[in-house]
């Protein structure tokens, strides 16, 4: 029997993070509340590896109100819900694939049996999460 040097299994930083969110529920709430900054979408379009495009039809804004956005600096309360609906999907689904951001996003992306021959990011519906249960194929 060979003994092998144990390597944890490196998990990427925190989301949340690397967004520049706070983890502490009450200030997230009231970021939410505030209007979430605009550098959000683009940091999580980089991380999930999707267009900046893809990433607003999901959060269902159109590209007006998009650029309307981008000069004020700032999402209403009921984007910043959705864009935060997203996130913490994604978290979740990253924690889900042990840390594998790309799986996560292919999970996101494809229909999943478990939910209906349904994709997990098109259950979003106005910023609430219908994730009852997270379920793979």
């Amino acid at each position: 029997m060979e003994l092998r040097e144990y390597i944890p299994v490196s998990w990427p930083p925190n989301i949340w993070a690397e967004l520049g969110l706070p983890n502490e529920d009450a200030q997230l709430r009231e970021q939410v509340m505030k209007g979430l900054p605009i550098k959000v979408l683009y940091l999580l379009s980089s991380l999930m590896g999707v267009t900046q495009a893809s990433m607003r039809d999901t959060l269902r804004i159109p590209s007006t109100t998009f650029q309307r956005r981008k000069r004020d600096g700032r999402f209403t309360m009921n984007e910043s819900n959705r864009l935060y609906s997203l996130i913490e999907v994604f978290s979740r689904a990253t924690d889900l694939f042990e840390g594998d951001r790309k799986a996560a996003v292919e999970w996101m992306t494809k229909k999943v049996r478990g939910l209906g021959h349904e994709r997990p990011i098109n259950m979003l519906v106005n910023g609430n999460l219908i994730l009852t249960h997270l379920a793979v194929k």
